[in-house]
């Protein structure tokens, strides 16, 4: 009698063991997330939410979304805590609902408390992103993130269709040698013309002498690609009164990869700190969202609109000026660094 109690005992004690072992679901992580399932609906949900200019410039949801040890690596290598990326998302100009997308995303489950979403941001400069979500206290919330520029591919001075490398784009002074590229930047885009008249080889090498020749008044930057330049960044300087007038541009093909406003953010310091300049200005029209976006990521304030300025194809457009001085705040701009000859 004891041991059929003995043996059913044994028996039943195994079920229940395997079903403790079946319970706790243990799993050969990492697990890649089935597309549409609830685990990697809730995570990709949550990532897009983080995109949302309502979300990003509310402090108190990033703080519920951000775990107290949250940092983040950006595509310029500047590293952040919570704080830090809180306070630069407060300064980020507001975009439309939907502006940014999260696209292509793999969900990759770590562990029971822990998720790794890799996905792409192909809106402005294309990037290959990283989050590292961890569920604690009943929720989600975003432990780390990274930010990669994605190489890809695009039209060059040099060989047709390179794959430029973020480490290739430095700032250096602008050179005689530089009018052929000059020339190139003008016939990228019409809208070129208004940045001054060199639409011909002739005409940019005058264009290029004219600031060469100006000395320290015109403080003009080459932004260059493996030493080819693709962009000019310049200060007219005002000795007078310690202040100068900022002004840029970029070769069509190399637009929308924030270029410009790191080659900016390069210029900017070295007005502040090496010419010792007090007040720095720019204009720029009002349909030119673009622009906005360097003056305002440099730290440059709007100071007022100079109504039906510019008459263009027909249109008179409003210039917005904008204004930073050597006492205002500083930017989390990652500038461009300087090439190997200034």
């Amino acid at each position: 009698m004891m041991q059929l109690i003995k043996s059913n005992f044994i028996e039943r004690s195994s079920v229940i063991f395997c079903d403790v072992l079946a319970d706790m679901a243990f799993h050969d992580f990492p697990i890649v997330l089935p597309q549409g399932s609830a685990l990697s609906s809730t995570i990709i949900s949550l990532e897009q939410e983080l995109l949302e200019s309502s979300q990003r410039h509310s402090q108190e949801q990033l703080q519920r979304r951000l775990h107290p040890r949250f940092a983040e690596v950006g595509a310029s290598g500047r590293v952040y805590d919570r704080e830090a990326i809180i306070a630069q998302l407060a300064r980020e100009p507001a975009r439309d609902a939907g502006a940014l997308k999260v696209e292509s995303p793999v969900a990759l489950q770590l562990s029971d408390q822990l998720v790794l979403l890799r996905w792409k941001l192909l809106a402005g400069s294309p990037s290959e992103r990283s989050s590292l979500w961890i569920h604690e206290q009943g929720r989600w919330q975003l432990l780390f993130h990274q930010g990669t520029a994605a190489a890809h591919p695009q039209p060059s001075a040099g060989p047709e269709e390179a794959v430029h490398a973020d480490g290739e784009f430095t700032v250096r002074r602008l050179r005689l040698s530089d009018a052929e590229a000059v020339f190139e930047a003008f016939s990228s885009n019409p809208d070129m013309l208004r940045q001054g008249d060199a639409d011909s080889p002739q005409k940019a090498e005058s264009y290029v002498r004219a600031l060469l020749e100006a000395g320290e008044r015109q403080q003009a930057m080459a932004v260059a690609y493996r030493d080819r330049l693709v962009g000019l960044v310049c200060g007219t300087v005002d000795p007078a009164n310690r202040n100068a007038w900022v002004w840029y541009w970029m070769n069509q093909n190399y637009r929308g990869r924030s270029l410009a406003t790191r080659a900016v953010a390069t210029l900017v310091d070295y007005l502040f700190d090496e010419l010792g300049l007090y007040r720095l200005e720019l204009g720029l029209r009002a349909n030119n969202p673009g622009s906005k976006h360097v003056a305002e990521s440099n730290g440059f304030l709007h100071e007022g609109v100079e109504r039906g300025k510019f008459l263009v194809a027909g249109e008179r457009i409003d210039v917005h000026t904008y204004a930073r001085l050597r006492t205002d705040g500083g930017s989390a701009v990652m500038p461009l660094p300087w090439g190997t000859q200034q």
